[in-house]
């Protein structure tokens, strides 16, 4: 006999088909929130939908559990930034924990200018941290050490019961992300951070403060490096920005080049937001929780993908 049959012939037997309907509807509860195929967000339009949209893509072609995203700010944050817009995946309390991204706003930029990137990646299991600078023109020194004290925060907020992603973070996949000077505190931080750090990604990154030129070396990281750039970007010329710091990384490393997109391509306003979080959940995928299956996707990329970039190298 069936589960639905099961609960006819207890209608029938009961004669009550409100009891019926209160099992059904309890059931179904619970799918909804065990984030199965049939969960839905209940967000209440706090974030992009966009961006849930490229997360869900990814999953279905990475075989991936996709999860409900929900939201929440922190009530105290470290004095390193002003405050934090996280997403989280709504997880079962028997799911290991999962990795979590600090992702750093540019110069002048505020969080809510990628708010798109918090549903991408929260859909595919990791909790996102977008911080708000202390100041839209933080330097990249301060910029660096707030990225410092959001991992340590990461870490807090796991162990923080009354958070509500408390144990649902392994401290042990931490992964970076930066776009342009955020980008270059990422890498500064990883570098600090040592093996605490498995990945980092900058996003159009400029190389250092304003006006200054490269000269760093990023050959003793150990974090995997995701360095992606737009070879229209005026701001940040690749030549003299992606591409030098790509050069100096002496860890595993991926090159991406856009043919087309402006410096803030990575934000709300750029148009290839699904070929960018197919990208970096790959990326993240493999290298936060081994997923070699995905291998192929990061250093084979398929002629669909090709035609959007003018430049594609691995360093693996």
């Amino acid at each position: 006999m069936t589960f639905y049959t099961q609960l006819l012939s207890l209608e029938a037997r009961s004669g009550v088909r409100r009891g019926v309907d209160m099992i059904t509807a309890l059931i179904l509860g619970l799918l909804f929130s065990a984030g199965s195929c049939l969960a839905q967000d209940n967000s209440q339009g706090r974030y992009r939908p966009e961006g849930r949209l490229a997360g869900l893509a990814a999953g279905r072609e990475f075989n991936e559990r996709p999860y409900e995203v929900r939201t929440y700010e922190p009530v105290a944050t470290p004095d390193a930034f002003d405050n934090a817009m996280v997403f989280y995946p709504l997880t079962l309390s028997f799911d290991p924990p999962n990795g979590a991204v600090a992702f750093m706003p540019g110069y002048r930029a505020s969080a809510a200018a990628y708010e798109w990137w918090g549903p991408t990646l929260a859909s595919l299991g990791y909790s996102v941290f977008i911080l708000e600078t202390n100041s839209p023109t933080d330097s990249l020194a301060a910029r660096t050490d707030a990225l410092k004290a959001t991992v340590e925060f990461i870490k807090a907020e796991n162990r923080n019961m009354e958070s509500p992603v408390a144990n649902k973070i392994d401290p042990e996949k931490i992964a970076l992300i930066g776009h342009s000077m955020g980008g270059s505190a990422a890498l500064r931080a990883a570098l600090e951070l040592g093996d605490t750090i498995k990945a980092v990604i900058p996003l159009a990154l400029y190389c250092c403060e304003p006006g200054e030129s490269f000269s760093g070396d990023y050959s003793n990281i150990s974090a995997s490096a995701l360095v992606i750039a737009s070879s229209a970007d005026e701001v940040a010329l690749p030549a003299e920005h992606a591409r030098l710091v790509y050069e100096s990384i002496g860890s595993s490393k991926i090159y991406i080049e856009f043919a087309d997109g402006d410096h803030a391509f990575v934000s709300n306003s750029g148009v290839e937001k699904a070929t960018l979080g197919r990208f970096v959940l790959a990326f993240l995928k493999a290298t936060l929780d081994d997923r070699l299956n995905l291998g192929d996707v990061l250093s084979n990329p398929s002629e669909e993908y090709m035609e959007k970039f003018s430049h594609y190298e691995t360093a693996l």
